[in-house]
């Protein structure tokens, strides 16, 4: 009896599987009602929660497609590996056609924020065709030149994109000019350069307008200055950063150095200057070994440091020197050379090779090396001074202390 109980629980699970799976219909009889149904007929909500409905079915057959293929090849079946596959094939022509993409962005396009971007988004994932192109036209043409170039930009509808500012742009700044900004016109500025603005809906142009004019700019000392008369005043940009040593003004588009500016007079049209800084920070000072507020007496002791080229120009001939004042000092080795450093990087004293992320000093290769001496009284202070000096002269300083143990 109870045997008889088992297979009759056993027949209704089955008979209600296969009710279940006989009811839910396949991806190409979901892809047959959307295609037969009015589109004006039905809501933006009941659309998109078919097509939704749709991709988890085609999700789930190319699923069990692939599955089929991978036994069928295992077993050397082919017959059944071409089947699945062509059902896979079939699958992936199951998507949104152009007539449906565009209708649904008429209608997203009259809807209200937040709404319309939700649903751009949507459309945007769902649909092959719905790719908005925003369009960075820098073209620019006059006398004895012409200039074409244009960028194009695709991503989701209402994501954030920075525009193009003075300093990224590589043309000719004595042929072009000055990058005033942006325009949904080729004469009207609508957006400054370095901007962000939101990715538009459909596509759209944005125009390079250029003015005649010098520019000087620099983010360390906070100028930013434009000069459209033919007599260039150049300025000294001033900075509290006492590593900071101006090394002049440069203009890549045209390879343009100022070192002089009672020199410079404007050509062509004119220019985009960036200060250029040679700058250089000492960071770490490493006591290799030993506590550097326990230093022990008559031994001898390695020292290390890291240094940042946190400048705009790359600095060549680098030597370092160690000094105290101290009388319970001896220095046994004082300098050490330290070769190039492009900008933007970082080194140690004994590194292999710079890097763009800090390092530690490892070893005692090309270190300083100094002795306390044997009588100096336990918790004296002892001041150190290093010196970094490029081949130009010029110099950055770091003073530190160290303890007696």
């Amino acid at each position: 009896m109870k045997r008889i109980r088992i297979l009759l629980l056993m027949t209704v699970i089955l008979t209600v599987g296969m009710m279940t799976v006989a009811a839910t219909p396949t991806a190409e009889e979901q892809y047959a009602t959307i295609q037969s149904k009015d589109l004006s007929s039905q809501s933006l909500e009941s659309i998109t929660k078919s097509y939704d409905k749709l991709n988890e079915a085609i999700a789930n057959e190319a699923e069990q497609a692939r599955k089929r293929m991978y036994e069928a090849r295992s077993k050397g079946d082919r017959e059944s590996y071409y089947e699945a596959r062509e059902h896979l094939n079939l699958l992936s022509t199951y998507h949104m056609d152009q007539s449906t993409s565009d209708y649904l962005l008429e209608q997203i396009l009259s809807l209200d924020e937040p709404q319309k971007s939700e649903y751009a988004e949507w459309l945007y994932e769902n649909s092959p065709y719905y790719r908005p192109t925003l369009t960075l036209d820098f073209s620019s043409e006059g006398e004895n030149y012409r200039y074409s170039y244009r960028q194009q930009i695709r991503k989701v509808p209402g994501s954030e994109i920075v525009l193009p500012s003075s300093g990224q742009l590589r043309m000719n700044s004595a042929r072009l000019g000055v990058l005033a900004g942006w325009g949904l016109t080729p004469d009207e500025v609508t957006y400054q350069g370095g901007q962000t603005i939101k990715m538009s809906y459909t596509n759209q142009t944005l125009y390079a307008i250029y003015q005649e004019g010098v520019r000087f700019v620099d983010p360390l000392s906070g100028t930013d200055l434009f000069i459209e008369t033919e007599d260039v005043t150049v300025p000294t940009p001033v900075t509290d950063d006492v590593s900071a040593i101006f090394a002049g003004w440069y203009d890549k588009s045209t390879g343009t150095l100022i070192t002089d500016p009672s020199s410079y007079e404007k050509v062509g049209k004119g220019g985009y200057f960036e200060a250029l800084w040679k700058r250089l920070a000492i960071e770490d000072i490493t006591v290799l070994y030993y506590d550097k507020n326990a230093l022990p007496p008559n031994t001898q002791i390695s020292m290390g440091f890291s240094y940042a080229n946190t400048g705009t120009v790359d600095l060549t001939g680098l030597r370092a020197k160690l000094t105290s004042e101290s009388k319970y000092v001896r220095i046994l080795s004082d300098e050490i050379y330290l070769g190039s450093l492009d900008a933007g990087l970082m080194s140690t004293n004994n590194s292999r090779w710079a890097t763009s992320s800090k390092q530690q000093v490892r070893g005692e290769a090309n270190t300083f090396r100094f002795v306390i001496a044997s009588d100096a009284p336990s918790g004296t202070v002892i001041p150190f001074s290093l010196q970094v000096t490029n081949d130009k002269g010029d110099t950055w300083t770091q003073h530190f202390e160290g303890v007696v143990r």
